[in-house]
C-alpha cells in the first residue's frame, strides 16, 4: 500500500483512520533557516493527530537537533523513551566553525506509548526489533544485586544467574554516510531509515511520514517492504518524493 498526498500535514492527517499506522518515522522542520519548508509545526495540534493514527505501542520516531531536540523531547515527556545518535561522515555549520564546533551529528528521538521492559514483564511493551542480533552458544552469567542477602530486599537473593544468548546488541550510537543526491537539504540516509523501519515495525506493517520531503523515508519503506503513507505540502518536494518512490517501488518489483 503506497499513499502519498500534496498538503498541509495538520488537514491530510485528520483523514487517516485511527490507529491504522505502526510507525511515525518523519524529519520534521527544526525552524533554524529562513527556507519556507523549514517553519515548526504546532506540536500539540502534531501530537493529537500522532497520537489518533498510532496503533497499539507502536512509536513516533522523531529526528532533531538542539535546540529543537529539547523541544521534541519536553512536547511529550509521557511517550519520550530514549535518543539515538546519528554521527554523520561529514561535519556541517562551516560557516560558523570560527566560532563554535561544527557538528557532526544529530538526534532520533523516540516516543511511544508502550514500555521498554521485557515482554515478560509488560502486555504494553513497545514495538521494538534490534538489529544485528546473533545467536551464540549459552552461556551463564552472574549478576550482583545486592550486598547483603538480608537487607533491603530481604526475599531475594545477593547474585541471580541468567543464560546469554545472543551479542551484538545495538547501541545508542548510530553511524551511517550521508547519502550525495543532494534532493534536499536535510536529507537522511536511506540506510539509516531502513535501519529504523526495521527496529520498530515487522514485515508489512504501515510507516508514516507528514514531512516526506525528497522521500527518503519512503523509499526506505519500499526496500524495506513497508506499507508508507507520505504527506509534503512543498509542491517542487512532493514531484521528488513522488518520482523517487514510485521509481523504488518499480525497481523492487521488477528484481521480485
Amino acid at each position: 500500500m503506497l499513499q502519498l498526498h500534496h498538503g498541509d500535514c495538520l488537514d491530510i492527517m485528520t483523514k487517516l483512520p485511527s490507529r491504522s499506522v505502526d510507525l511515525i518515522l518523519c524529519d520534521l522542520p527544526y525552524g533554524t533557516t529562513a527556507c519556507a519548508w523549514d517553519s515548526v509545526i504546532p506540536m500539540n495540534a502534531l501530537w493529537a493527530h500522532y497520537k489518533r493514527v498510532l496503533r497499539g505501542n507502536g512509536a513516533v520516531v522523531l529526528t532533531g537537533s538542539q535546540p529543537f531536540t529539547s523541544t521534541l523531547i519536553t512536547s511529550n515527556l509521557e511517550w519520550f523513551k530514549y535518543c539515538w545518535v546519528w554521527v554523520k561522515n561529514r561535519p556541517t555549520n562551516f560557516a560558523h566553525a570560527k566560532n563554535k564546533p561544527m557538528k557532526k551529528h544529530e538526534d532520533i528521538c523516540v516516543f511511544s506509548p508502550g514500555t521498554t521492559v521485557h515482554a515478560s514483564q509488560s502486555q504494553s511493551r513497545m514495538s521494538y526489533n534490534p538489529q544485528g542480533v546473533q545467536d551464540i552458544s549459552p552461556k551463564r552469567v552472574m549478576k550482583k544485586t545486592s550486598e547483603k542477602t538480608d537487607a533491603f530486599f530481604a526475599d531475594r537473593p545477593g547474585h541471580r544467574e541468567f543464560e546469554r544468548k545472543q551479542t551484538g546488541f545495538p547501541h545508542t550510537i548510530l553511524e551511517f554516510p550521508t547519502d550525495q543526491l543532494g534532493l534536499h537539504p536535510t536529507a537522511k540516509p536511506v540506510a539509516l531509515m531502513e535501519y529504523l523501519i526495521r527496529t520498530y515495525t515487522e514485515r508489512g506493517g504501515v510507516v508514516m511520514d507528514n514531512c516526506m520531503g525528497s522521500g527518503t523515508t519512503g523509499v526506505a519503506a519500499v526496500n524495506t517492504d513497508r506499507s508508507f503513507i507520505g504527506i509534503e505540502r512543498d509542491k517542487k518536494y512532493f514531484q521528488v518524493s513522488a518520482n523517487r518512490i514510485n521509481a523504488a517501488l518499480d525497481e523492487r518489483l521488477l528484481s521480485s
